[in-house]
């Protein structure tokens, strides 16, 4: 098993056991994911994403198309019916291939009914196949975002013949990987979490699901990882906060290219509170940002810092 994260359940990102199945996080990013001739493929959705290497959206959904086909003749395709280019695979994919889909929209195969969610935020639902109740289903994790999840691997279990009880148990321990809604401390009452969402979507259901926590206020400090993502994903990402109360924006992390001047966070914080006024604040560093947590922030509020930079080093300086 690989996944492109950190994990308790495989202490790394990485396990090999004794079984003859091989389950992999594939990634589109320069096409990385056409080297794998899968057997089973599962997409949960297309976005615009990596557009220093694609041209367009129209180009991502390419490289998927070529990705199905890759599949052998009569192979399963399972992908998530909420998203609408993955629907439209689904109709109509590359080659002859079995399709299952899973959503919270009607006309999936396999959708989550009757949820819930506990104190913490984490859901419990019903999962219906064709009209039929399979059973309940509960997770320690929170956010919609983690239902689809949830359906998309209980999809593949049963699809290989695994119990319905049995998927439903491992899905109740499940934890999340390092840099996934995790809880770094408190500091002065004030819960600190990191996410490494940093993609609009990402962003919007992260925090949505840290909505459903219980908490007071919401703060959000997002630290955008690069001039390209800041440039061709602006209009999305200044749009995709508000379930956060507060988002405080530092100085954007360059990773490996060179300020061209062409965009600042100070941008984005413009663009923000042009749909919700005084909503973001630019500040530059995180010894700035904790200044003004430790006084601003009460008792009882939430702090969630997202990013794929060094963020969740910074958030560190935080408490």
């Amino acid at each position: 098993m690989h996944v492109g994260g950190d994990t308790d359940f495989l202490s790394g990102g990485t396990h090999i056991g004794s079984s003859s199945l091989l389950i992999t996080e594939a990634c589109e990013y320069v096409d990385s994911f056409l080297t794998l001739s899968p057997t089973i493929a599962l997409i949960n959705n297309i976005d615009n994403d990596h557009l220093d290497y694609f041209r367009d959206l129209d180009a991502i959904t390419d490289a998927f198309r070529k990705f199905l086909a890759k599949l052998p003749q009569n192979g399963l395709f399972i992908g998530c019916y909420d998203d609408l280019r993955v629907r439209a695979l689904l109709s109509s994919p590359p080659k002859q291939l079995k399709t299952k889909s899973y959503g919270l929209s009607e006309g999936a195969d396999y959708i989550a009914k009757d949820i819930s969610y506990k104190d913490d935020g984490s859901p419990v639902f019903t999962v219906v196949h064709k009209g039929e109740p399979l059973g309940r289903l509960e997770l320690n994790i929170p956010g919609t975002h983690n239902i689809i999840n949830a359906l998309g691997a209980l999809v593949v279990s049963l699809s290989l013949n695994e119990r319905f009880e049995d998927v439903a148990l491992g899905l109740l321990h499940y934890t999340n990987a390092k840099r996934r809604f995790e809880f770094y401390g408190k500091r002065n009452g004030v819960s600190y979490y990191h996410d490494f969402a940093h993609h609009p979507a990402e962003i919007a259901a992260v925090l949505e699901g840290a909505m459903r926590v219980k908490h007071n206020k919401l703060f959000c400090v997002f630290q955008c990882n690069s001039y390209t993502r800041a440039k061709t994903l602006f209009t999305k990402n200044v749009t995709c906060f508000k379930d956060a109360d507060f988002v405080l924006v530092p100085d954007i992390y360059p990773g490996r290219e060179i300020d061209d001047k062409s965009v600042h966070a100070k941008d984005m914080v413009a663009a923000i509170n042009e749909q919700q006024a005084n909503k973001a604040r630019y500040i530059a560093t995180f010894e700035e940002i904790r200044a003004c947590l430790d006084k601003e922030a009460k008792s009882g509020d939430m702090v969630i810092t997202l990013g794929s930079g060094d963020v969740y080093k910074q958030t560190r300086k935080l408490l």
